[in-house]
């Protein structure tokens, strides 16, 4: 038989980007710590950034009665967002605990609460996770959800997340490009501009991404996950998966530039992803909960407001709210009959 090709983007010990980026500088979890502490720049300190993020009262009623024809959004912090439309209950990156951190001490602190508390969640449908970063991928959380819940997650995670408590049958590994079917939602891995890791010795060993989700009705909606502005990339997978009615679009943790630019977006570069994508309406995240950067922290909204006007895109059609606030979009017109499909692990051009 034939071997098979393994994918560009597989290496020996795990995964690269997608078109990679040249590094500007040298990277590495000791430089980021000697650039932290003893750089030229001056880090915000979480116990001072208390109270300088907007808050809101989620919409509890509206949580657990959603009306099925249209999306609603809340925004937990970070990249934490209750996602709910055509009866399911979505959670993208659930992290509820103090620290991203593996240590109880250390490690980035929470400086605004959960806008909603995890018992506070409705009955969960699907969990999307997009990599393994602490901030991202937080093992307390998950194992507070269970195994209710269906998750789906990149290649060669999923060994991570039966570390807290979730069995093999209740989760799906995918590889960029690869699609599984939740009844007539159809969920797509797709590339992002990143890395992964958990410790000093295991960087991009465990995949990363993002996930279009496709409902019966041809809602189609993008979690952007973490990622730095690549040119290449994004109007490649604006030519294959464009035309995106919402997104989830991160706008933090950018400085600095130097340093980030090849794993986080800016505003600026957020609004470049939302046009090479098709994105109709967003939801900024990644921003307003821990300290990862050298930005003040309430500067990605107030640039990310500079570069939607610049740019001629409408308030309302990218918003940043305040942590807890649930936002309401309009959906598509609900088709003349549905059909449940049998769950399944297909490619993406099933």
């Amino acid at each position: 038989m034939p071997q098979q090709t393994k994918p560009a983007h597989h290496t020996d010990s795990g995964f690269e980007n997608r078109h990679p980026l040249p590094d500007p500088v040298k990277r590495s979890f000791w430089h980021f710590l000697k650039r932290r502490y003893f750089g030229d720049y001056n880090w915000p300190k979480a116990k001072h950034q208390v109270g300088k993020i907007p808050t809101e009262t989620p919409d509890h009623d509206a949580i657990h009665n959603p009306d099925p024809s249209r999306l609603q959004v809340t925004w937990v912090g970070h990249a934490t967002v209750l996602v709910q439309y055509s009866g399911l209950n979505i959670l993208t990156d659930p992290v509820f605990s103090d620290r991203a951190s593996p240590f109880k001490r250390l490690g980035p602190k929470r400086y605004t609460r959960p806008g909603l508390a995890i018992d506070q969640l409705p009955k969960l449908d699907l969990v999307l996770l997009s990599h393994n970063h602490y901030d991202h991928f937080d093992l307390a959380s998950l194992t507070h959800l269970g195994n209710a819940p269906g998750y789906v997650l990149p290649l060669k995670n999923g060994a991570l997340l039966e570390k807290a408590g979730i069995r093999a049958d209740r989760y799906v590994e995918l590889d960029w490009d690869e699609s599984h079917h939740h009844d007539d939602l159809k969920i797509t891995h797709v590339p992002s501009n990143h890395w992964s890791s958990r410790t000093t010795k295991d960087r991009k060993e465990m995949l990363w991404g993002g996930y279009i989700l496709e409902f019966g009705d041809g809602y189609r909606f993008y979690f952007v996950g973490d990622t730095g502005w690549n040119e290449a990339l994004f109007t490649e997978m604006g030519a294959i998966h464009g035309g995106i009615d919402f997104g989830l679009i991160p706008i933090g943790a950018y400085d600095p530039r130097d340093f980030m630019r090849n794993a986080h977006c800016n505003p600026e570069e957020a609004i470049q992803i939302m046009q090479k994508m098709g994105v109709k309406q967003a939801l900024a995240i990644h921003w307003g909960t821990f300290v990862l950067t050298s930005e003040p922290v309430d500067e990605p909204p107030v640039r990310l407001a500079a570069a939607r006007k610049d740019s001629g895109i409408a308030d309302g059609d990218f918003v940043a709210p305040p942590i807890g606030a649930t936002r309401f979009f309009d959906g598509k017109a609900a088709p003349a009959s549905t059909t449940t499909q049998k769950v399944e692990h297909t490619a993406s051009g099933s």
